[in-house]
């Protein structure tokens, strides 16, 4: 993307290029020079001579007809010039055309025609590229939103973004230069229609008037337009061994729709952009990929970026389903549900994993498994943006219970400095240690610095060893480790299903939290759409999806309340499944073993094997601690 600094040298440059019949851009993509800047003289009957590129030219020009059939039609309509960047269906390529009607020896017109294939000029998205197409055409900006099929408040911030990119003050200034600069999308967005009077309309209305009816036969028993999920994806970032669960799940649900004939006659298509959940920049750089690609839904699990994504996503209007765990996000959507009524976290929120730890520590008091010993505890929080366990009511129920709290919250989200941080806490010699940190990477260097120079907490952690990289990193130094999660798998029979579905498709188990989620929300969409009966209603599917209620692997999603998000359950309910249970695990034997709820009641608690060695505080049996 050029930089807005380099703006008036690029627009001067293009000036004196196009002087000369040439198309130029600073983003020509790596490709060779006789496939990305090709010419040719195209007769009136159609036929094409190639000038330059030789024989790599003559195929690029044979597997794209349409330039020459372009060309033939702007001489028969007798304008003499055109412009303009024509993107092919999976808007892989971008090229820039420039066709001029020049006179020949016998004195009919001869069409000359160049084609670049280039990066996008001026950093413009494809989106932007629409909008400035429909723009220069005179539309309005309700009349760009209707054709685009988007909110006029997303219009207006595509035309606000675009003077920015060109460097113009006003809406003229930049037709102008899209007219000049062949900045005029084709096909067009809603037909030729859009863009008459404009020579570029009339080019692409005359190709659909002739196109041929073998055409017409192919495009009638062709596959059904896809719906489309975008989910951006840390396949590479933070988090990776997550993301890949989330995606194998997805693709499972996808293909299963879809074998069941998917959705109103049409098939789901997951679109993945690959990003990194940790980079605020990274994420809204792909969500607004995805946006571009006019996806129909986004459905993605947690990111530093979550603010602006919403903010996005209120402008575009599809719906957008995340599982990001935090009540910060819920609160602005009961602040502001006109504008982010398309916004639901399919999940219960982080508030509840601090008081949950300490009512989980009285429960093993009250069975006479563990006790308080020096009254200590300490809270280990990185920063990460808007994460709240609920600390300011667990320092109330500290003090209830005169207990002292300490919390080390001065470290960053990443590449932490493990051992300074265990010296700390040795320091307190606290009986349980709550590492309020989601990810894997961390938890798992956590836990390996903690066992070099051990205490003789509870080792008592968020999310992370759901993922079965944890276990399978860490193998038997994993034993003992506790851990919750506000939303995972709870034994029934749909869960047995996906079990066994998933082991089949992908030979082994899933993770026990975010699998289940991301294969639930691929059917909430198709749920929603389904009912509605229109995908691109988006109104009308968020309306579905907030009002219809489904039970599915991670338990009962409702979300008709203020924040659009599956709320947290009932502890003294006789069904956890009725909502997301808050779910307790221990890493026992190499297994997960369910600790609360349990339908037993009993606890099965085991004392960790680093305290066991230690022989402090132990009960008779070994089973708990005093």
């Amino acid at each position: 993307m050029a930089k807005r600094q380099d703006a008036p040298f690029f627009f001067a440059r293009q000036v004196e290029c196009f002087r000369h019949r040439q198309i130029v851009t600073p983003h020509v993509k790596d490709l060779p020079q006789d496939q990305s800047n090709v010419t040719a003289v195209v007769l009136r009957d159609g036929r094409l001579i190639v000038s330059s590129g030789g024989k790599s030219a003559t195929e690029f020009f044979e597997t794209h007809p349409i330039f020459a059939e372009h060309a033939r039609k702007l001489l028969q309509s007798g304008r003499t010039t055109v412009r303009y960047s024509y993107i092919d269906e999976g808007a892989a390529d971008w090229f820039l055309v420039s066709i001029d009607a020049l006179p020949g020896a016998n004195g009919e017109s001869l069409g000359r025609l160049h084609v670049l294939r280039t990066a996008a000029p001026f950093g413009l998205t494809l989106r932007e590229l629409d909008v400035l197409t429909l723009l220069a055409a005179g539309h309005s900006n309700q009349d760009i939103g209707d054709c685009l099929d988007i909110k006029l408040r997303t219009v207006t911030t595509h035309v606000e973004r675009i003077l920015v990119k060109l460097g113009r003050l006003s809406r003229t200034a930049a037709a102008t230069l899209a007219v000049d600069f062949g900045l005029l999308r084709l096909p067009t967005p809603g037909g030729g229609r859009n863009l008459q009077p404009l020579t570029v309309g009339l080019l692409d209305a005359v190709i659909k008037e002739d196109a041929p009816q073998e055409a017409t036969a192919r495009s009638r028993s062709a596959r059904p337009d896809p719906l489309i999920i975008g989910t951006p994806l840390s396949l590479r970032g933070l988090a990776a061994a997550d993301a890949r669960e989330m995606m194998m799940s997805a693709r499972m649900a996808v293909s299963e729709i879809n074998a069941a004939g998917g959705v109103l006659g049409r098939p789901l298509e997951l679109r993945e952009f690959d990003c990194d959940i940790g980079d605020a920049g990274s994420v809204t750089s792909a969500v607004r990929g995805l946006i571009d690609q006019g996806v129909h839904a986004i459905a993605s699990g947690y990111s530093a970026g979550e603010v602006a994504v919403q903010d996005l996503m209120a402008d575009y209007g599809a719906p957008y389903l995340h599982c990001a765990t935090m009540e910060a996000l819920v609160e602005r959507v009961r602040n502001e549900p006109d504008r982010l009524s398309n916004i639901f976290q399919i999940c219960p929120s982080d508030v509840s994993y601090g008081p949950r730890f300490i009512q989980f520590l009285d429960h093993l008091a009250e069975n006479g498994q563990w006790s308080t010993g020096n009254r200590r505890i300490t809270i280990i929080q990185p920063r990460w943006l808007q994460m709240d366990i609920g600390l300011q009511r667990v320092e109330q129920m500290a003090l209830r219970r005169g207990l002292q709290l300490d919390v080390i919250s001065d470290l960053p989200p990443r590449n932490i400095d493990w051992a300074g941080v265990i010296n700390r806490v040795n320091r307190h010699d606290p009986c349980a240690v709550l590492l309020a940190y989601y990810f894997p990477e961390e938890n798992i260097a956590f836990l390996r610095q903690y066992l070099a120079d051990p205490g003789n907490a509870l080792i008592y952690t968020l999310y992370g060893p759901s993922v079965p990289a944890y276990r399978e990193e860490l193998g038997a130094a994993a034993e003992g480790v506790i851990w919750a999660t506000t939303t995972g798998r709870f034994s029934n029979p749909r869960t047995e299903g996906f079990l066994h579905r998933f082991r089949g498709m992908h030979g082994r188990n899933p993770g026990h939290s975010h699998a289940g989620l991301s294969y639930d929300r691929i059917h909430l969409l198709a749920r929603a759409w389904a009912s509605v009966g229109d995908p691109n209603a988006f109104g009308a599917v968020c309306e579905a999806l907030r009002t219809q209620p489904y039970r599915g692997v991670n338990g009962m999603y409702f979300m008709d309340n203020a924040g659009q998000s599956v709320t947290a359950p009932d502890l003294n309910s006789e069904d956890p499944s009725l909502s997301h249970p808050h779910l307790i695990y221990q890493i026992q034997q190499g297994k997960q073993v369910l600790l609360s709820p349990h339908l037993e009641k009993q606890v099965r608690f085991r004392a960790p094997p680093w305290v066991m060695r230690g022989q402090r505080h132990l009960v008779a049996g070994g089973e708990g601690l005093r």
